[in-house]
């Protein structure tokens, strides 16, 4: 074979290749510059943010009431004290019926002796009885002596229960470990029965009362941890649904609630600012996307789908991840698939 057919042959094999690769699109690229797969990427719901304020207060407060009426010795805790261990917020005078206590004593005193006595003069007159020496009216009469007498030592046990009650009634008590709020009476005032003497509150834990529309609701449910910041400290602490109320309000139609604060907060009290910060649904039902899936022309924006058809879209700003945007369009819902553009 001549040089001049081996030359002819070599193009005509080189012509039926580039025909092959053109009829079969399928076939890996072999040309340089062919288009690499496209990238698809997901559409996903926009959030907005919204935060809620409310106040901190006290889990619990009581008011103290004086039962009994008396003057004040000694208040033993002052606005913002911690009740101590003993639990004494004050004292009253309780002389009077300390006086009848020690009355009452020196009486039971007085019908153990006199039991004592009937007790054997009873034995005696029974033996007399028996033999027949003494009337059966004597024992009856002595015997209902020796029952009376111990009725009334009962009774005076009774009331000797009722003095000691009526003593410890003067010391005016408190939850330990509660708070005075407020502080009503001071030493050497008289304090009537019934009287508000003054009013503590359980800050061990705080609650932050707030009101959430079921939307938000539903949002707080679905939170793994429960945060609020407090921009008094600076800091952002836990938190927990302490309480819902079933009840529905007619003037704000939102579910009020309790959130509970429970960390050690270097000082508790009521009054500090929480927010609470929530992630809702977009209600434009706007979605996010990658900032390279979204093309630009002539001052409008564009989404290609998966398919590659083109959607004009409406840009709202930066999404909630670094290179996202915030986009809108009526043909754009959350789940549909798109093409990264090339940058």
């Amino acid at each position: 074979m001549s040089w001049l057919s081996l030359v002819i042959a070599f193009c005509l094999v080189g012509t039926s290749a580039v025909a092959n690769a053109e009829n079969n699109p399928t076939a890996p690229a072999q040309v340089k510059g062919a288009e690499a797969p496209a990238r698809i990427i997901t559409a996903k719901p926009a959030a907005q943010s919204v935060t809620l304020t409310g106040f901190t207060r006290a889990r619990a407060e009581i008011k103290l009431i004086s039962e009994v009426a008396g003057r004040c010795l000694e208040v033993d805790a002052e606005v913002g004290d911690l009740i101590g261990k003993n639990g004494v917020f004050a004292r009253l005078d309780a002389t009077f019926t300390k006086l009848e206590l020690e009355n009452n004593l020196v009486e039971q005193s007085r019908l153990k002796s006199r039991l004592t006595y009937l007790e054997k003069d009873l034995k005696r007159t029974r033996t007399l009885v028996a033999r027949k020496s003494q009337a059966q009216a004597k024992l009856d009469s002595e015997e209902q002596q020796f029952d009376q007498a111990r009725l009334q030592l009962r009774a005076l046990a009774v009331q000797e229960k009722t003095l000691r009650e009526r003593i410890s009634r003067h010391i005016i008590k408190a939850p330990v470990g509660w708070q005075v709020m407020e502080r009503k009476v001071e030493p050497a005032q008289w304090v009537a029965a019934g009287v508000e003497v003054g009013r503590v509150g359980d800050f061990r834990t705080l609650l932050v009362p707030l009101a959430l529309t079921p939307e938000e609701y539903g949002a707080l449910n679905s939170l793994q941890k429960v945060s609020l910041k407090i921009p008094a400290t600076g800091r952002e602490i836990p938190a927990r649904i302490y309480r819902v109320s079933p009840a529905f309000d007619p003037d704000t139609r939102k579910i009020n609630l309790d959130l509970a604060i429970e960390d050690s907060l270097a000082n508790k009290r009521g009054g500090l600012r929480a927010e609470l910060t929530l992630d809702l649904p977009d209600p434009s039902g706007a979605v996010w996307v990658p900032t390279f899936a979204v093309s630009q022309r002539y001052q409008e924006f564009w989404l290609q789908r998966a398919d590659g058809k083109k959607v004009r879209v409406m840009v709202l700003g930066p999404g909630p991840e670094p290179d996202t945007l915030r986009v809108t369009s009526p043909e754009v819902s959350p789940g549909q698939r798109f093409r990264l553009q090339t940058p």
